[in-house]
């Protein structure tokens, strides 16, 4: 079997793409800024889908984090690659995708060292699917009603991703309504 490579998009400080990079290559002690996203995927009923990372994981195993996150590949749309990075993780497809925090950009080291540094615009989008999560990406799920999720991130802060608690600071309630809101 053929090892895929994934390249990610590096960029420089006013977020102007300036080159590619192997996602392998990127994720270390020194961590250039590449562009990346973040989704967060409501259910019919106005429920949040949080993961459990991997145990497997290079960054922040085993820790909750929002329903997925990847980087776009050189020349795809965010759009394009949430669809993808949907269906690799959880085996959904995902509709309604809208941008929610455009300008989301953060800079976190795990305990092992590894830094992630990210202009990471943060979308949400809906599901009808059956989660079936992938091993390696993904250990357990839930969903959670998203003001529950917000108290649970600011009680116990470890226990969770530092982009999901930086993300759900910077949520607007707006947003936070409208996904919850029964749809037409």
């Amino acid at each position: 079997m053929t090892e895929i490579t994934e390249s990610v998009v590096l960029l420089d400080d006013d977020g102007r793409a300036i080159g590619t990079a192997e996602k392998y290559a990127v994720h270390t002690t020194d961590t250039a800024l590449h562009l990346a996203f973040s989704c967060h995927v409501y259910n019919e009923a106005g429920q949040l889908l949080v993961t459990r990372r991997a145990l497997s994981k290079l960054t922040w195993p085993g820790v909750w984090t929002n329903s997925f996150c990847g980087h776009p590949a050189p020349g795809e749309t965010q759009e394009s690659a949430i669809a993808r990075r949907a269906m690799r993780e959880l085996g959904i497809t995902v509709t309604d995708i809208e941008l929610v925090i455009p300008d989301f950009r953060y800079r976190a080291v795990d305990a092992s060292g590894i830094v992630e540094n990210e202009i990471c615009p943060v979308f949400r989008a809906r599901t009808a699917d059956v989660v079936a999560p992938s091993p390696d990406e993904v250990s357990e799920f839930a969903w959670a009603d998203p003001e529950t999720l917000r108290d649970a991130a600011i009680a116990a802060p470890y226990a969770f991703s530092p982009w999901l608690g930086w993300q759900l600071a910077q949520w607007p309630v707006t947003a936070v309504e409208a996904a919850t809101a029964p749809t037409s």
